[in-house]
Formats: structure tokens, C-alpha cells, sequence
């Protein structure tokens, strides 16, 4: 096999067990998703052992794969899946505010001069910093696409706390943001 290996060529060696096309998958995706998980994750180990734990379901399901979308986005869905159970596995260490939070009404709405003036990189060290039970909404909703009742459902909340969460996140993040632009 080349360097530049197609996915169709790098799934039927994975599916053949070949530790090279295994590796040239990780590879080639690895790091596209290690930036999804550091989404979820709160320190670059939980993130890691997110990836890690993702990839397992990968190469174990990659059989399951039927081509109707992207690899890409595929193991995008895994990881994102992985974060998610990772997120509903550790959620009791996390402090998730009390239910008299969840029912106060904050503005959305961003500052878009504010959010431009970030690099990638700070904009992900802002998201870490967020609060878990916020950012895993946030993260659902706004780079995955999910709207409040998949949310809900993934979660185990009801809609109601997803919408407040989504909420408080946006709030939270720009907060940050405008003490940033201080800076």
C-alpha cells in the first residue's frame, strides 16, 4: 500500500485485520478528532482517553460502516458518541448547578467582532474552561448540529434544562469573551 491510501482501501485492510492500515487510519484521523474530544473533555487526558476509547469503537464497528456519509463524519459521530458516554459516565464529578439555576432567563447572542479577534486555539481553551454540564450541550448544539429533544434524549435531561443550558453556555462563553477583548 502508498502513502495516500484511499478510506475504501484503508477500511478493507482494517476489516482484514492489517496493523498497518490500522495505523494509517489512526493517522489519517487522528487529529481531526482529538480537537472534537478536546471539545468535550476538561483536560488533555480526558481527551485523550476519549480518542483512544473512540478509535477502539471504530476499528471494532468499522464493518457497520455503510458508506452513507464521509468516513470523516462517521467517526466523527463515534467520537462524538464516545464523548458523550464518557461525559454521562463521569457526570456525578461534575458540578451541574442547582435546579433554581436552571430556570433563570439569560439573552443570546454573541459579539461576532469579539470572536473573530480569537485564534482557534484560545476559542478551545475558553470552551475547556466552560463548565461541563454547560459545554456538552453547547458542544451538541452548536459544532454537532443536535437541536434540544436529541439533546434531551442523549443526555438523559429534559428539553427545558438543554435549552437553559445552551443558554447559560452561550452567556458563560461571552462573559469570557468580553473579558477577553479587555485584555
Amino acid at each position: 500500500m502508498n502513502n495516500s491510501n484511499t478510506d475504501k482501501e484503508l477500511i478493507d485492510g482494517c476489516l482484514n485485520n492489517d496493523r498497518v492500515s490500522q495505523r494509517k487510519l489512526y493517522e489519517k484521523y487522528a487529529p481531526k478528532m482529538y480537537i472534537v474530544c478536546m471539545r468535550y473533555a476538561k483536560t488533555k487526558e480526558d481527551a485523550e482517553d476519549i480518542l483512544v476509547e473512540g478509535f477502539l469503537k471504530v476499528f471494532s464497528g468499522l464493518a457497520k460502516f455503510q458508506g452513507g456519509s464521509s468516513l470523516q463524519t462517521w467517526i466523527q459521530t463515534v467520537m462524538v458518541n464516545t464523548a458523550i458516554s464518557y461525559f454521562r459516565k463521569h457526570q456525578k464529578h461534575y458540578k451541574t448547578g442547582s435546579i433554581e439555576d436552571e430556570n433563570i432567563e439569560i439573552s443570546d447572542g454573541f459579539d461576532s467582532d469579539i470572536l473573530s479577534n480569537l485564534s482557534g486555539k484560545e476559542f478551545m481553551n475558553l470552551l475547556q474552561k466552560m463548565p461541563d454540564h454547560l459545554k456538552c450541550v453547547f458542544n451538541l448544539y452548536a459544532f454537532e448540529g443536535y437541536n434540544y429533544e436529541k439533546i434531551s434524549l442523549e443526555l438523559g435531561i429534559n428539553v427545558g434544562t438543554a435549552r437553559s443550558r445552551m443558554s447559560k453556555g452561550k452567556s458563560w462563553l461571552q462573559e469570557k469573551l468580553k473579558y477577553v477583548s479587555t485584555i
